[in-house]
């Protein structure tokens, strides 16, 4: 059978380790917010912004990725014995791949204007979606002078390019990007590669990368805190995703989510709790997750990511 070319790489491969025991049951991508897998929740909006043909690649709890993509109709491609990179796994996929290609994370929420990028990605270079953020902190700093990056932290400068800022506000790349062919091209043949590290380290000096500012969402849900703090935010309706949850839930006690078939005997307040899941009889929840087809255990919990049976998290806080 002769594949489209696919003008969309969804990431999916990672090992999510900050977000360990979560993801030692489930990719990362595969995570639920509000009820609904990530990776669904990227792959509806990639197919919200016009890309139809999408390539998501695979490496840790693989066959899980794969029956996703078996199931809704998306190219796979699976990285082993080792794990790839973001370069190395673009590279790898080149010959699927459109003459411009939008690299999205099925790990991150976020609504980037994909249709910005492709405007402003130059010929045989690339566009990123830069966030303007409050904290640096440790994040990457990138620099852009009229919308063309000048800068990546210490990784990359163009020779008149300032010093690097030390913290506060400023922006960083959001590993949402459009690359050409020929960009894609920079990064070696083969092997683990970071795309920052090979093709951006010559596209920034040539002066072939723009950076378009994202005003919207971009939520990184990397630690159990934040995953946590995620589902809440769509209870409060503070987080907007690209499938409505609501249009395939109930809503109860203390604005919680409930999934189809789920069976509540027990109390609940502020919850979200998965399709198929039970809270028994003699259990308490508040604020917590529960994943689809888990039984709640007795006694009282908050701020609990349950994530299999007789498997409860304990997410600390603040």
């Amino acid at each position: 059978m002769n594949e489209e070319k696919c003008t969309a790489f969804l990431l999916a491969a990672g090992f999510g380790t900050r977000l360990r025991p979560l993801t030692q049951i489930r990719p990362k991508p595969l995570l639920p917010v509000g009820g609904i897998p990530m990776l669904d929740l990227a792959y509806a909006w990639l197919r919200q912004q016009g890309h139809t043909n999408v390539l998501v690649n695979a490496h840790h709890l693989w066959p899980q990725i794969a029956a996703w993509a078996e199931e809704n109709g998306a190219q796979l491609q699976v990285e082993q014995p080792d794990i790839l990179g973001t370069g190395g796994g673009l590279r790898a996929a080149l010959p699927r791949l459109a003459d411009r290609v939008a690299i999205f994370n099925g790990d991150i929420l976020a609504d980037v204007d994909l249709g910005a990028l492709q405007a402003a990605c130059p010929e045989d270079g690339a566009a990123m979606a830069l966030r303007t953020t409050n904290e640096l902190g440790t994040i990457t700093p990138v620099l852009d002078r009229d919308g063309q990056v000048i800068r990546i932290g210490d990784i990359i400068a163009t020779d008149d390019a300032p010093p690097k800022p030390g913290g506060g506000p400023g922006q960083h790349f959001t590993g949402i990007h459009v690359m050409s062919r020929a960009a894609i091209e920079r990064v070696p043949a083969t092997g683990f590669a970071c795309v920052v590290r090979t093709a951006y380290r010559d596209l920034v000096p040539e002066g072939r990368v723009q950076g378009v500012v994202h005003p919207g969402i971009w939520v990184d849900v990397g630690t159990p805190a934040a995953y946590l703090q995620a589902n809440m935010d769509v209870l409060d309706g503070t987080l907007t995703l690209s499938i409505d949850p609501w249009s395939r839930a109930e809503r109860g006690l203390g604005g919680s989510l409930i999934g189809a078939g789920a069976r509540i005997e027990g109390e609940i307040d502020r919850c979200v709790i998965g399709a198929g899941a039970v809270i028994p009889q003699g259990a308490s929840l508040r604020g917590c997750v529960v994943w689809d087809g888990v039984t709640a255990p007795e006694g009282v919990h908050q701020s609990a990511v349950m994530i299999a049976n007789e498997t409860t998290f304990q997410v600390q806080r603040g």
